[in-house]
């Protein structure tokens, strides 16, 4: 059963075989969406089952081309009453699934298969599934309102190696797959053997040896390559630009966000640019078909050698088309394009140019101007303190500039008004304080004593009439002599002036323990205050001003700042690994003055910002 075309409904449920078609056809194109076509006879009663979105395998001879969906707006009667039927082929239901606002995902440790798998994830139906993927980069991607096709074909743009996209649709899931193009020619076309004419193209006017390339944004904005390239904006072919001269182009692609991806992009453009585009058309004979163990079959990315000795031709290139009008009527007849670069690449500047037009239709951004003011007292213990935030969507800083004022520390009033009020102490139910002792205290003494009358004994004692000796007539006295005590009178001798001595020998006076007690009555203390008013003074109060301050930015000082002087900040703000300013945090900026005083400050931000963010407040 050759050239047979199998139908099949949006299920995979295989409906019927159309042995009726004829001028079956197909174009398969390197790394671009392949097409087929067929015509039915009108009255064929099969056409019932050729419904717009239904599958068709194409084969020819008994080889199976690839798996196609019929177009909807393909189907068309001509006078001979046949429907011919266009299709394409069944990677294009990627085109049904789109990748809705914004979506960011690569760099880092996320490599090509997670970003392919990441886009596949995103089919409503899951029919395709990455199979083999030879390629493990790093660059980060970024679509906004893209179709899952799209995204798809784009990741592999900034590869510097060329890449073949591959399918696999024989099963129940249809598997991708991206891997290198091969190096190795796989077959030969010569003339008179297998070719029966051959175009060449040789285009110069395409070569590219200087490109100038530019991304997301605008104006100062817009991102470069600079912060990559050592500071050079464009990218050079130093061989190429020796031989060709310097050819300088500019690639502006606003879809490019981050400037590794985007020089990467540029130099795979300058690749293929540098060179002349070379191409040659060949209608040749598909040996293939007639004797499939024995010719290979051509098929697109595949190297193949063309040979024309008449006109000196020998070169190895790659197939970019292949192609079919008939595989029923004329099935040995083939169409191959090779050439070295596909013609999308040598006409690239100028479709970019028509690119940037399209991509007006992603979210870009704008130029804006932030100021944060601030002013508040501060001293050495308490400094003034600063934060302002950065969001992801701030793509690029332009200007970070802080200025300061010292000003008198400044209060807004002085006393304030009081009403009648009373204090009172608790009174107290009084109590006893006693003390004691433990010990006795000795006290000796000894030495004479002079003027006492006489030695005391067992009679009344009678002085003399002429002194008294302080003591008044008639005092009883009481004496201790040898452990008896006598007592008696005083009575006064009138004796003449004179004098006794009386030795008193050494003694030792004894004070026993004791105790003292104090006692406190129950008592209270009691205390009005009258009421009295403290008048409210209204004013503004000026303190101390500072000479000199301490700043930090995010915990970096900065060296000698001077009021009133525009102090440029952007080189202290806190940094992430790979050296830009951090985004999604606050940042901080301390100043600490040297006493007591006002701080007036403003920060001001010029920026440029994505006009993105999902809130709609």
């Amino acid at each position: 059963m050759e050239n047979i075309i199998r139908v099949y409904d949006q299920n995979m449920k295989k409906l019927a075989y159309l042995q009726n078609a004829y001028n079956i056809g197909y174009e398969l194109t390197l790394n671009e969406l392949w097409y087929a076509n067929f015509t039915l006879p009108a009255d064929d009663p099969k056409n019932q089952y050729c419904q717009p979105f239904y599958y068709v395998e194409i084969y020819d001879g008994r080889e199976r081309i690839e798996l196609f969906r019929i177009m909807p707006s393909g189907l068309t009667r001509n006078t001979k009453g046949d429907i011919v039927y266009q299709c394409e082929h069944v990677l294009a239901t990627l085109l049904d699934d789109v990748l809705f606002k914004y979506h960011q995902i690569g760099g880092g440790s996320i490599g090509t298969a997670q970003v392919l798998r990441y886009i596949l994830d995103r089919q409503l139906t899951p029919r395709w599934q990455l199979g083999i993927c030879e390629f493990d980069r790093r660059f980060q991607y970024k679509w906004e309102n893209e179709n899952l096709l799209a995204a798809l074909f784009s990741v592999p743009k900034p590869f510097d190696e060329k890449y073949r996209w591959e399918f696999d649709t024989t099963g129940s899931v249809w598997r991708i797959h991206l891997r290198r193009q091969p190096t190795k020619f796989k077959a030969d076309i010569v003339y008179k053997k297998n070719m029966t004419e051959i175009q060449k193209e040789v285009d110069p006017t395409s070569i590219v040896t200087r490109l100038y390339c530019l991304g997301y944004g605008e104006g100062d904005n817009q991102l470069g390559i600079e912060s990559v390239n050592g500071g050079v904006p464009y990218l050079q072919a130093n061989g190429e630009a020796t031989t060709w001269g310097i050819k300088s182009s500019i690639l502006v692609d606003r879809r490019f966000e981050n400037p590794e991806t985007l020089k990467a992009y540029g130099q795979a453009l300058l690749n293929e640019l540098k060179n002349p585009y070379k191409s040659y058309s060949v209608k040749a004979v598909d040996l293939h078909r007639r004797d499939p163990n024995k010719y290979e079959r051509f098929f697109p990315g595949d190297i193949v050698r063309i040979i024309d000795k008449e006109d000196n031709i020998i070169e190895d290139l790659p197939i970019v088309k292949v192609s079919k009008s008939d595989v029923t009527g004329n099935p040995g007849d083939i169409e191959i394009e090779i050439a070295n670069k596909s013609r999308d690449i040598a006409g690239s500047i100028s479709e970019l140019q028509n690119r940037t037009r399209i991509n007006e239709v992603y979210a870009q951004g704008a130029t804006n101007q932030v100021i944060v003011p601030f002013a508040d007292n501060a001293d050495p213990e308490h400094p003034a303190v600063m934060r302002i935030y950065i969001p992801d969507t701030m793509v690029r800083i332009n200007k970070c500039v802080l200025n300061y004022q010292l000003e008198p520390f400044r209060a807004y009033s002085k006393a304030v008004s009081s009403i009648e009020s009373k204090t009172q102490t608790s009174e107290s139910s009084g109590g006893e304080t006693m003390t004691s002792y433990n010990n006795s205290v000795e006290v000796t003494s000894q030495g004479r004593f002079r003027g006492l009358l006489g030695i005391f004994e067992d009679t009344p004692i009678v002085p003399d009439g002429s002194h008294n000796h302080g003591i008044p007539s008639g005092t009883r006295l009481a004496v201790t002599k040898d452990g008896e005590t006598v007592t008696g009178s005083v009575g006064w001798v009138p004796y003449p002036a004179h004098v006794h001595q009386v030795y008193i020998p050494d003694m030792i006076y004894e004070i026993p323990a004791h105790n003292h007690r104090f006692e406190a009555p129950r008592h209270g203390h009691k205390v009005t205050i009258p009421g009295h008013g403290h008048d409210m003074k209204f004013g503004i109060y000026q303190g101390t001003t500072a000479n000199s301050v301490t700043i930090k930015v995010d915990g970096q000082p900065i060296p000698a700042p001077v009021a009133g002087e525009d102090i440029n900040i952007i080189n202290y703000l806190a940094v992430d690994p790979a050296g830009k300013v951090q985004r999604n945090t606050w940042h901080e900026i301390e100043i600490t003055p040297g006493s007591m005083t006002r701080i007036v400050a403003n920060i001001f931000m010029q920026i440029f910002t994505q006009s993105r963010g999902r809130g709609d407040y």
